[in-house]
């Protein structure tokens, strides 16, 4: 029943008082609550605002009564209510109102009109990458702008195409899950009940979307293109993430106004700049002498290089590869000029360190490290000796650069490496701002992260088949694991393919570091690992469902991909091993081993660490012997067809199970001869259905096992199709038996 207003009122007043204790402190924490947790803090917003919206969340609460007493705890009500409305609040900020407008065009370049004579017009608008979409998955704007391809448009247009092998070839190339969306997309389903149908979350979901919007096989299909014009704002997103990959939108008539853009670097200086090419040393003595500052505020400090980098990078420079160009900013300061060293400063400075003797070259990292040089040859006299065309005479050799010194070369080499030319870009009257700038887009480009950078030393061969698994599985592609499109990206699926094949062929020669994996897989791989680790994922693939994908991380996807290689020879039907997964998962907390915590050695943050390693496969591969090889192990999903056939709690059937074992024990003792198949520990479970079928039906099953045994000694691996058919079986027994 509604309370009445002033009962109302009275109730809820003391609880806003307290709200707007001490200057609305409890008020305030709520919404900054809500900042750190959703939107990464407070700082650099106008919170005024957003407290302001929580007042009116309080106002509406009370004069609208939206408030339940009997449901509990306001402060919870409270907090999901303005969070609401902060969305909201965002939500608006992305209105029209706030939006770029330009012109649309039709394929002749005129201006289209709707029904009333006003020309069509579209909205651009500004909006936040952080913004979140919904108030379940956490999941934000930027989680859907990998691309600017918008998959509905081109599903519209791909059904108006009537090339069924260019269909079937998209189709062909998409994974289970990936179909089963572009067909319920092409049905008009809604993204809600496509999550729902197929028990995906909003992340999940857009992981997999992104990762059919990069399907090459897009390209099969021409798409038309929709010029629009008009002035385009400067914002943090650009018209095309709002674009379609059918519409491609340009600016045309250069109607831009400048005041609309901030921070432009003047006409006459964006071409005021120079490329030369400059001898290493004396770019090194330059920096030596300060000619050149290396010191600049905003650039980092030297010698930050691990030993595998400066050995790859010196040994470059030793055989005359070239290296990335160095950046110099000249300005004007106090009348005279400056010039700044704004990108290279690692280079020039590892440089100098080698050149006065203050690095060795070490192994590690140094490729080519056998460096060819000129002997010239010389006379008693110190004279160059000549061939017949007056040219001095040399003996080619090789130097081994591994442990030696700058003054260790041979002076042919030492001479060489100070005259490397080095590409040199000097900018002109610079300001602080413009030398910001260059600090800022030189350094913006991200380096190749561990994974990246041993995958480029596989053989082309291997790489190539590695990356068809990585790439191409479905496993890594249909929501099997905790897999995203960054880890994709990042090469981190490439490293659990190589890891994988480290722990199913060679786990007693396991590396930790990422760089001697990679290698070890290269020299050691054979093509049977690779068809074995393909069928290991396709078993998985058929299996691994919400219920324990979740166990297949980055971290131990390679742990139990090595323990499904070695349930393949217990010979059982691969559900079996589901099973097995959700015993580990949903018993992980109560496991010992040793006496010690499994859980601990699971979960260890020394993830690479061989005796980590190790130590995972040897434990779940105890667990896996002891769950198949147990008759009455009950404690996992390996009895689930047997709860599901006769509708049994795991709790009944516990209380029973060592009746029917009993019962079963006696029963095969009179009935089955010693060596039978049917005896074999792997149809155990069978047999136990059919005696627990015995007592649900209240029927007798010796006479019927005797004659069934002396007819049948083997039996099917799937235990659950034995249990049918010998429960067919036994019917038909009952039907003659009946008609005599």
């Amino acid at each position: 029943m509604k309370q009445t207003l002033n009962t109302y009122k009275e109730r809820l007043q003391p609880i806003i008082e307290d709200y707007y204790a001490n200057n609305a402190k409890k008020l305030h924490s709520v919404v900054d609550r809500i900042f750190n947790k959703h939107y990464g803090g407070t700082s650099n917003r106008d919170m005024d605002e957003f407290y302001g919206i929580a007042t009116d969340v309080i106002v509406e609460i009370r004069d609208k009564e939206t408030y339940d007493f009997t449901q509990g705890n306001f402060d919870r009500y409270f907090y999901n209510a303005v969070k609401m409305g902060i969305i909201s609040e965002f939500y608006k900020r992305t209105c029209d109102k706030r939006s770029t407008k330009i012109d649309l065009l039709d394929e002749n370049g005129e201006n289209v009109y709707d029904k009333n004579g006003r020309k069509i017009r579209i909205a651009i608008p500004d909006v936040r990458i952080d913004a979140p979409i919904n108030d379940n998955d956490d999941l934000t704007l930027g989680d859907t702008l990998q691309s600017d391809f918008k998959i509905e448009d081109n599903l519209s247009y791909l059904s108006d195409v009537y090339d069924s092998e260019k269909i079937e070839t998209l189709l062909s190339s998409m994974t289970k899950t990936q179909k089963q969306i572009i067909e319920m997309k092409m049905n008009n389903i809604t993204v809600q009940e496509i999550k729902e149908k197929l028990c995906l979350s909003s992340k999940e979901y857009s992981e997999i979307m992104n990762t059919i919007k990069e399907n090459k096989n897009w390209k099969l299909f021409k798409t038309n293109s929709i010029k629009c014009k008009g002035e385009f704002k400067m914002g943090n997103v650009k018209a095309k993430d709002y674009a379609a990959n059918i519409i491609s939108i340009e600016i045309v008539d250069n109607i831009i106004p400048l005041e609309y853009v901030n921070n432009v670097i003047p006409l006459d200086l964006t071409d005021n700049y120079r490329m030369d090419k400059v001898p290493l040393k004396n770019l090194i003595d330059d920096m030596t002498s300060n000619k050149i500052n290396r010191n600049y505020i905003l650039q980092r400090e030297a010698c930050q290089w691990t030993p595998r980098q400066i050995n790859k990078y010196l040994t470059r420079v030793l055989n005359s590869q070239p290296i990335p160009e160095i950046v110099i900013c000249e300005q004007s300061v106090n009348s005279k000029k400056r010039s700044h060293l704004i990108d290279g400063l690692q280079r020039l400075s590892y440089a100098s360190l080698f050149m006065h003797d203050k690095l060795t070259i070490g192994a590690d990292g140094a490729e080519f490290c056998y460096i060819p040089y000129k002997e010239y040859l010389y006379d008693d006299d110190g004279n160059a000796i000549l061939d017949e065309e007056g040219d001095a005479k040399f003996k080619m050799k090789l130097f081994y650069a591994v442990g030696k010194k700058f003054s260790e070369f041979p002076q042919y080499i030492k001479t060489r490496f100070e005259k490397f030319n080095v590409n040199v870009t000097t900018y002109f009257n610079c300001t602080d701002a413009q030398i910001a700038y260059h600090i800022r887009n030189y350094n913006n480009q991200e380096g190749m992260n561990k994974n990246q950078y041993e995958f480029t030393s596989m053989d082309v061969k291997i790489a190539e088949k590695i990356k068809k698994i990585s790439k191409n599985h479905p496993f890594f592609n249909d929501c099997c694991g905790k897999y995203t499109n960054k880890n994709k990206t990042k090469g981190e699926v490439d490293r659990i393919v190589i890891e994988s094949l480290m722990t199913i062929n060679f786990l007693d020669n396991w590396k930790k570091e990422v760089k001697d994996s990679f290698s070890y897989v290269n020299e050691n791989v054979t093509d049977d690992m690779f068809v074995s680790f393909t069928d290991t994922l396709d078993r998985l693939y058929q299996i691994v469902d919400k219920d324990v994908k979740d166990m297949f991380t980055t971290t131990n996807s390679s742990i139990w991909f090595a323990i499904f290689d070695k349930f393949k020879k217990f010979n059982l039907p691969d559900r079996k091993f589901k099973d097995f997964i959700l015993y580990i998962k949903n018993n992980m907390n109560n496991l010992e081993f040793d006496k010690k915590p499994f859980v601990e050695i699971y979960k260890n943050k020394s993830t690479r660490d061989k005796k980590i390693v190790m130590g995972k496969i040897e434990i779940l591969l105890h667990y896996m012997n002891n769950f198949f090889d147990n008759p009455n192990n009950n404690s996992t999903g390996e009895l689930s067809f047997i709860m599901e056939e006769f509708n049994l709690s795991i709790d009944e059937i516990n209380d029973d199970l060592s009746f029917y074992n009993t019962t079963l024990d006696d029963l095969t003792n009179k009935t089955i001869k010693d060596g039978s198949k049917l005896l074999d520990k792997q149809n155990r479970l069978s047999l136990l259905a059919m005696i627990i079928y015995s007592f649900k039906n209240e029927v007798d099953l010796d006479d019927w096992l005797l004659k069934y045994a002396e007819h049948n000694t083997t039996y099917n691996a799937d235990q659950y199709e034995n249990y049918l058919y010998m429960k067919k079986d036994f019917e038909q027994y009952q039907l003659h038996n009946k008609e005599d």
